[in-house]
Order: structure tokens, then sequence, then C-alpha cells
């Protein structure tokens, strides 16, 4: 077991060791692009990830979740190079279809990996703090790069890619130091379309799945997709391309915290998590009207309140999966994320373009605020609802 999740770590840092991240999206307003075209491009990547989401599932589930994770690397990497060769828009949009793919092919896959080799060894009650320390490795991958990348960007955008195409590079050969773990289906025992209607039934016909893929859908989307967006927000704060660098590395320092600190709240009751989710709204619109260098603080305390639902309602919903459709499911889930996400980008960009980029983060924290406290009111209740348990007779 150490061995196994040496190599979840190692992967998820080599992952996230990406130059360009915390400064493509300013790249991109250099490049030309206007708020729109950047909100488009964002989308057409959010777009081949969900519709690359499902099918990747259902191989994962049959073939090897090693060569997918792999496969997945050297697709990003055919991204990067393509924006070193071709930085402008048509180009930029292309990077995103091949980007999209590697996001498609390894969300669900990853997550079953994790979650079945745990279980397999009778450590299934791990998952949360695995998957925690996990997305903490992930994040000081990302801070890493943060740092590395500020003097690197005196260089030009080309260091960036140039180093983001090695990085690439080296996470496509990680996936294969983990154990070569059996499928939970062998070929030949169900073909593609029926496994892929059982998962879709399974998600649809059972409510706690439904609503656990729903609620995680709508947390990502309206939390982690504008992930996207903080460099522009920074950089139009007043911050420079290497004070953003190192803004982008203190939120996946936030993030990192938030991470390996998630599981010891998996117990706490649902509607704490959604008084949470409004509180994050409050602090996003907050930091759009002040929008000067200090607002970014706020912004790190946002992405980790996030990353901290995200990481617990995603161990809630592996715990509930059929072994035998893992994969599938995770990939629902992923697909189901990626339609919401792509919405926000449709919406994000436009709006950020009839108006400013103050203006739409102004309006999504109000959103995710108004979102956050409709869900503590149902959950409050639904609890009030509830019938009170029989109090138990004296011995």
């Amino acid at each position: 077991m150490g061995r196994f999740l040496a190599s979840v770590y190692g992967y998820k840092f080599a992952d996230a060791f990406i130059l360009i991240y915390p400064l493509y999206a300013v790249m991109f307003v250099e490049a030309g692009m206007t708020a729109g075209e950047v909100g488009a491009a964002l989308a057409v990547w959010s777009v081949t990830a969900f519709v690359v989401q499902i099918p990747a599932g259902v191989w994962a589930d049959r073939w090897s979740r090693r060569a997918i994770l792999s496969i997945a690397q050297v697709t990003r990497l055919a991204g990067y190079a393509l924006w070193l060769a071709w930085p402008h828009f048509w180009g930029f949009l292309a990077g995103f279809v091949l980007w999209g793919i590697k996001s498609g092919l390894s969300g669900g896959c990853f997550e079953a990996l994790v979650y079945d080799e745990l279980k397999a060894a009778g450590r299934e009650g791990d998952y949360t703090k695995v998957a925690g320390r996990a997305e903490a490795v992930q994040f000081t991958g990302i801070l890493a790069a943060s740092v590395v990348a500020a003097p690197v960007a005196v260089l030009g955008y080309p260091a960036l890619l140039a180093g983001s195409v090695a990085a690439c590079a080296i996470a496509a050969a990680t996936p294969f130091a983990f154990p070569a773990a059996q499928r939970s289906a062998a070929v030949g025992d169900i073909d593609y379309l029926a496994h892929l209607r059982l998962g879709l039934a399974q998600t649809v016909r059972t409510p706690i799945l439904l609503g656990l893929v729903a609620f995680i859908a709508v947390t990502l989307a309206l939390g982690g997709a504008l992930d996207e967006f903080w460099s522009i927000f920074a950089s139009r704060a007043g911050l420079s391309h290497s004070g953003v660098a190192l803004f982008i590395g203190a939120m996946s320092a936030g993030q990192a915290a938030a991470s390996v600190l998630a599981h010891r709240t998996r117990r706490l009751a649902s509607g704490l998590f959604f008084a949470l989710f409004a509180v994050n709204g409050a602090l996003l619109a907050v930091a759009a009207a002040i929008f000067r260098p200090a607002a970014v603080l706020l912004l790190v305390a946002f992405s980790g309140g996030f990353k901290v639902i995200d990481i617990v309602f995603e161990g809630r919903l592996q715990a509930v999966l059929p072994a035998e459709t893992r994969a599938t499911i995770g990939s629902v889930k992923g697909f189901v994320v990626e339609v919401a996400v792509t919405f926000l980008y449709l919406g994000f960009g436009p709006l950020a373009q009839a108006t400013s980029y103050r203006t739409a983060f102004l309006a999504t924290g109000a959103l995710i605020g108004a979102l956050g406290l409709a869900l503590l009111g149902w959950w409050l209740t639904r609890a009030r609802r509830a019938p009170t348990p029989p109090a138990a007779r004296p011995a």
C-alpha cells in the first residue's frame, strides 16, 4: 500500500507541475483575445471534456486505467506544443480541445483506480483522507510550478510553454508506477453500450447518487471553473506577471491545506457545507467590490472553502458507488460537471465583455451566495420535517 500511495501522490504532483498554468489566461488576453473569446475557448475545453467523459469512464472500467491516464497526459502535451507553435486564437482553441480530451480521460478513471485499490486492501474508509492528501500534493505541484514560473516569466511565454511540454512528458510516464489492478469487468463480459446504459440507469434511478452528482457538479462549476479566471482577476487588480504567478501559488497553498484537513469535516451535517457555500459567495462578491491587490487574499479563502466541500462530497459519492460501474458513474458525474462549467463559461465571458471582468466576478459571487442560501434553506426545511426518533425505553 505504501508504494501505491507514493505513486498516487507522485502522479498528482507531476500532473500539476505546469509552468504555463498560472499565466495562460493572461497570455490569451495579451495575445488579443476578448473576454468573449476567452469564455468561448474555455467552453470548448469544457464541451470536449464532457463529450469524452462518459465513454472514458466505460473504457476505464474495462481496460487499463494506467494506459488511459498516460494517453491523457500525452494529449495535453500536444495541446501545449500547439500553443507554442501557433499562439493565436485558433491555436489556443485547438490546444483546448486536446486539453479537454485529457480532462475527460483522466477524471473518473483516476478516482476509480484509487478507490478500488483502497477497497481491495480493506481501507476504503480512508478514501477521503487519501483523496485529500492527493489533492494537497497536486496543489503543492501548482505552488511549485508557480514559484518556478515567476522568474521564468521574464523569458516570455514560449519558455513557460516549453517547460510545460516537458512536465507533461514526465507525467505521462508516472501512471505506470501504479500497480496493474484487475479490471472490474472483463472484456467481453458485457458490451460497451450495455455497460454505459447500466451506469446511467444506476445514476438516474438512485436518488442519493443523483443528488450527490448534481451538487458536486454545481460546486465545481461555480467554484472550480473560476480557477481559470483568477489570473485575470489578479492582473486586472494590479499584480505584475510575477505577482500573478505567486498569487496562484498562494491559492494552491490554501487549497493544499484545505485538502489535507478536509477529511476531518466529513462527518459534519450537510447544512454546514451549504452555509460555507453561501459564505464563499460573499467572499467573492466582496473581493470583486474591492478589486485591489489585497482582495486576492479573500480569493484564497474562497478556493479553500470550495475544496473542502468538493473533497467531502466526492468521498460521500465514492462510498455509495457500485464497484462494477464506479468509473462509469464517476464519468457521468464529470459529464454533468462539464455541462455546468460550460454554461458558466458561456455566461461569464460575454458578461465580462459587455460590462467588465469586475462586474462578472461580482455577479458570480452574488449567484453563489444566493444558491448557498437556497440550499441551506432547503436543508433546514427537511431537517424540521424529519420525524423525531422515539426515546429509548429505560432498562
